[in-house]
């Protein structure tokens, strides 16, 4: 029995057709992929660097959505929120004042973090015994710890919540004044 070759096709034998279809392909993929993520990132609100600008209204929206209350430092004038949310379930509210663009790298601005934590509360009391770290009394029961060291980043938690609250001004006294007032709160 013999076995018939078949002619290998005139484009097949050139590398550079090769290469062309190899490159026309990966650049459909590319293509197909950008169109995916326009699509996927087109909403009402504009969106950079997976932060978002939202109202007070989409973060109640999205508290109810996640099952947890989401925390804040209340209304601002001129102020637009940004909204950051990690896979890990951390919610990040940005403080950016009017004409500052959403997704901005500098971190000069009021943050406010909620994190799921298991025994919130705990956790933070016992951060608080250790060398370095200072603490004082949140509104509401809650207890507020931070590192001598990074003053500008306080965390607050709550009795009986899986949740801790990280605040950040770039003015260590703006925020503890933040949590002291009673500003740092859940989003109404």
């Amino acid at each position: 029995m013999t076995v018939e070759q078949r002619p290998v096709p005139t484009w097949a034998r050139r590398p550079e057709l090769r290469i062309g279809a190899v490159v026309a392909i990966a650049l459909a993929i590319g293509f197909v992929v950008w169109l995916v993520a326009i699509r996927d990132g087109s909403s009402s609100s504009k969106s950079t660097n997976g932060a978002t600008e939202v109202s007070p209204d989409r973060l109640r929206a999205l508290s109810v959505e996640v099952g947890h209350p989401i925390y804040w430092a209340g209304p601002a004038a001129d102020t637009t929120y940004e909204l950051t949310r990690t896979p890990s379930g951390r919610i990040f509210v940005r403080y950016l004042p009017q004409g500052i663009p959403v997704g901005i790298s500098n971190a000069s601005f009021t943050i406010v973090g909620t994190y799921p934590v298991a025994n919130a509360y705990n956790v933070l009391h016992q951060l608080a015994k250790k060398g370095g770290e200072a603490s004082f009394d949140a509104p509401r029961g809650g207890v507020a710890v931070y590192a001598k060291s990074a003053s500008t980043n306080i965390y607050v938690a709550y009795p009986s919540q899986n949740l801790q609250i990280e605040v950040y001004d770039p003015s260590p006294k703006r925020a503890r004044s933040l949590i002291t007032s009673g500003r740092v709160a859940p989003v109404p």
